[in-house]
């Protein structure tokens, strides 16, 4: 099992390696979403951007296609959780 902690919340969960970021989350009743994207998200399709986090620490693969357009103004280490598979212990900001 890895461990992905939530700095702003301090909270960490665990996943299972490979795991999606924003599955592992909900499966752990974690809230990775601010406010009313709570309700109102794309449910992990990439088209949002409300479940942008900022690797702090830890490895992940590159940005997808997906990131790399939703994301082209955003520094490197910003994520969405929805696109990231977890394959390191990792230390992630939400709501950057």
């Amino acid at each position: 099992m890895l461990k992905v902690h939530f700095e702003r919340e301090n909270r960490t969960i665990q996943v299972e390696p490979g795991e999606n970021l924003r599955q592992a989350a909900i499966r752990n009743k974690f809230s990775i979403y601010a406010n009313i994207h709570k309700i109102l998200n794309c449910r992990g399709r990439g088209l949002c951007t409300a479940c942008t986090v900022q690797v702090i620490a830890g490895k992940v693969e590159p940005r997808n296609e997906t990131e790399s357009e939703k994301l082209a103004k955003k520094p490197a280490d910003f994520r969405l959780a929805c696109q990231v598979s977890v394959n390191d212990n990792l230390v992630v900001k939400t709501h950057p």
